[in-house]
């Protein structure tokens, strides 16, 4: 075998069956941990694996391969520089991290870095079976992962009708792709969708705060609730003071599960930033910063990009909504392209009449007959979106935290 793992030991086919070849790229580490890590993967007879290297991964544009990277308990605060050297495209479908310190400390450390999943070193057989299996077999029920998309709507600047925008953006993606569509609303403490949706919610997303059980498919639908369009949301607590207990992880969790249960999610983050709102932003295909043609609006999104750029967050690029636009306004759209230094991406016209006759009656938008311009440019503005490039997938990104206090701190 090659030192530099260039041509790596191929284990003996093994056809199951039931899967296709699972390719796997073992890296990091030195030569003997690679070794012993293939020896364990190799007695897994249940499985076809085939070990192939970085450049042979590169070259097949083997997005869906599984990178097992060993990682040197040693230097934990290194981890995160070696998953993304390794996977710095996201050219891998999953980054398993082999550890042989197995304490929680090192696995929460190896998570955080941007690892999918955690072993020991060397790994038992059985498990190294389970979580192999596992990744398998959600990489090929999503062949189709390229048409799923996570898109967020936020402003930091009340009143700008974010949240109306995230429910008829839901409803015209329904309508128009009939793609399985759910709503996240973490507007927490003024939960707007109970109103715009007019239906009271059963359950809320406080029921998934406990941190001694995890978030499953299981858990989460018991927990959404189905409205007469055919989305599925997931409201938040019916208290104020219940909105402290949904932590970055809860929310980290959920919409990892949300992403497997449906073809498109939105994320209604409100206009109060937390924690939360940076693992939602790095989770998103799309970001959508909603602003209207007023002086305090453009502010507060300077504010933002302040913010957005010194957390360094430079995986999704913030797109403007113009919402409420009125072409006679001072305030032109160019002024406001100017002042934030970018094109508006979209421009929803103004329409108190309708939005507010859908408020009153909780109507379907396209169900009022006076809105025929505004649901026309919705669904101009979800066409957009949908059939941008959706290479980008959400995934979980290393250092939330830590990036939030040290913007915070600057």
């Amino acid at each position: 075998m090659n030192q530099e793992l260039k041509a790596p030991v191929q284990a003996p086919a093994r056809k199951s069956g039931r899967l296709h070849p699972i390719h796997v790229v073992v890296a990091g580490g030195d030569e003997a941990q690679r070794s012993t890590l293939q020896e364990a993967l190799n007695q897994i007879s249940e499985l076809e694996i085939d070990f192939i290297s970085e450049e042979e991964a590169g070259r097949r544009g083997e997005r869906g391969a599984i990178l097992m990277l060993i990682l040197d308990s040693a230097h934990p605060d290194y981890w995160r520089q070696e998953v993304r050297r390794h996977n710095f495209d996201r050219r891998f479908g999953a980054v398993v991290a082999l550890l042989e310190d197995d304490s929680p400390n090192a696995l929460r450390r190896a998570l955080q870095a941007g690892a999918d999943d955690v072993l020991g070193m060397p790994p038992a057989p059985g498990q190294a079976y389970h979580t192999l299996f596992r990744i398998s077999e959600l990489s090929h029920s999503r062949e189709g992962l390229q048409e799923k998309m996570l898109c967020s709507l936020v402003s930091v600047s009340g009143g700008v009708g974010v949240s109306h925008l995230t429910v008829n953006l839901a409803l015209a993606m329904h309508r128009l792709f009939e793609k399985r569509t759910g709503i996240v609303e973490l507007d927490l403490q003024a939960a707007p969708l109970t109103v715009l949706l007019n239906q009271d919610s059963e359950h809320t997303i406080a029921e998934l705060a406990d941190p001694t059980s995890a978030i499953d498919s299981i858990r989460l639908e018991s927990v959404l609730c189905k409205h007469d369009s055919g989305l599925y949301w997931l409201s938040a607590p019916k208290r104020i003071e219940e909105a402290e207990l949904i932590s970055a992880a809860t929310v980290e969790a959920t919409l990892r599960v949300m992403r497997e249960l449906f073809d498109v999610v939105l994320v209604d983050c409100g206009a109060h930033l937390t924690e939360s709102s940076i693992v939602v932003w790095e989770r998103s295909d799309h970001l959508l910063y909603v602003v209207d043609q007023t002086v305090t609006a453009i502010r507060a999104a300077q504010r933002f990009l302040d913010l957005y750029q010194r957390l360094g967050l430079r995986d999704v690029r913030p797109a403007f909504v113009l919402n409420r636009y009125m072409p006679a306004s001072p305030i032109t759209r160019e002024r406001i392209e100017a002042a934030l230094g970018q094109a508006v991406y979209a421009s929803i016209p103004r329409d108190e009449k309708s939005y507010s006759e859908q408020q009153v009656s909780g109507q379907d938008l396209w169900k009022i007959r006076s809105a025929g311009a505004l649901c026309h440019s919705i669904e101009q503005l979800a066409r957009q979106l949908y059939g941008a490039d959706a290479n980008q997938q959400g995934a979980a990104r290393a250092g939330l935290l830590a990036k939030l206090r040290a913007a915070l701190t600057q």
